[in-house]
């Protein structure tokens, strides 16, 4: 049996059969137990990422190269990337970034720029239009995936041998961008088949938008796409780096499912477990054990915990 069948079996260092839920992050299993860190807020965790691309971005500078990253929407603050750019006054001209997803309206074309959930007006106004003019990256280094030519975003992974850094966390579901298990999108539900799906168009799976609903939009289900274009596992697998980041009270049960339960595609999240430089950032919140509440907690309770 060869490495990624071993792992698809079952974690190395977790005894098989034992209970992922209960386990702390001090007494993970060896293979993980470097690879995770925990710092007190989300705050601290946005700080640290950011902290991170801009010494990505300055070694790149040094060597002369362009320096691709994966960008989600969602799990990190790019006020915290600014501010980093700012202050150790770093050009992004040879920034390249890449984002995981975006929405489509039901003709399957780019949500407009002024839907209120529209992932390219958020980037541009929590992230580019907030830089200095001189410190801004090329407009045509800002990609997103094509609707039309998802293909296009293969093409650009496969050429430069997959991003440096990719940044990502986990939805409800086990989805990496809009990832959900392919069971739940009419897709072929066997490992390798999720393992090389690629960028393409999908309707976003019902648990997906019910996040959204509770997290994002505050119920208002009138303003949500059921479309979307999104990275597929094999270009966010590619990544050299693979930087996961936790930080909400449900996350709890995720990152322990992702890490320390089965390879499966019913949790995509769980090939991140093959990945061979996944390191994973998570806050004393998403960190804690995870608490049952019968009468559904209000969200009130893991604030006060934060």
């Amino acid at each position: 049996m060869d490495a990624r069948s071993r792992k698809s079996a079952g974690v190395g260092g977790f005894p098989p059969g034992a209970d992922p839920y209960a386990v702390r992050v001090d007494a993970l299993p060896s293979p993980w137990r470097e690879r995770v860190r925990v710092v007190p807020a989300a705050a601290d965790l946005h700080r640290l990422v950011a902290g991170e691309f801009a010494e990505l971005l300055g070694e790149a500078r040094t060597q002369g190269r362009m320096l691709t990253v994966i960008c989600p929407v969602g799990p990190l603050d790019y006020g915290c990337f600014v501010d980093e750019i700012v202050r150790r006054n770093l050009s992004c001209d040879n920034l390249r970034t890449l984002n995981m997803d975006e929405y489509l309206d039901d003709r399957d074309r780019l949500v407009p720029l002024d839907h209120p959930l529209s992932f390219r007006r958020f980037m541009q106004e929590q992230f580019f239009s907030r830089l200095p003019a001189r410190l801004r990256p090329a407009p045509e280094n800002i990609l997103f995936p094509d609707p039309d030519e998802p293909e296009r975003t293969t093409e650009l992974v496969d050429a430069i041998g997959g991003a440096d850094i990719c940044w990502g966390g986990l939805g409800i579901t086990g989805h990496v961008a809009f990832n959900d298990p392919p069971a739940m999108l009419g897709e072929a539900t066997d490992l390798d088949s999720l393992r090389r799906c690629r960028t393409r168009r999908l309707t976003i799976s019902p648990m997906s938008t019910a996040q959204m609903l509770l997290g994002g939009t505050n119920g208002n289900a009138a303003i949500l796409p059921r479309r979307a274009v999104t990275l597929g596992m094999y270009e966010l697998l590619r990544s050299r780096r693979f930087h996961l980041t936790l930080m909400r009270n449900w996350h709890a049960g995720l990152w322990r499912r992702a890490l320390l339960g089965p390879v499966s595609s019913d949790f995509p999240g769980s090939l991140l477990q093959e990945h061979p430089c996944l390191n994973v950032t998570m806050t004393r919140l998403a960190a804690a054990p995870p608490r049952v509440h019968t009468a559904q907690a209000t969200g009130e309770e893991s604030s006060a915990d934060a």
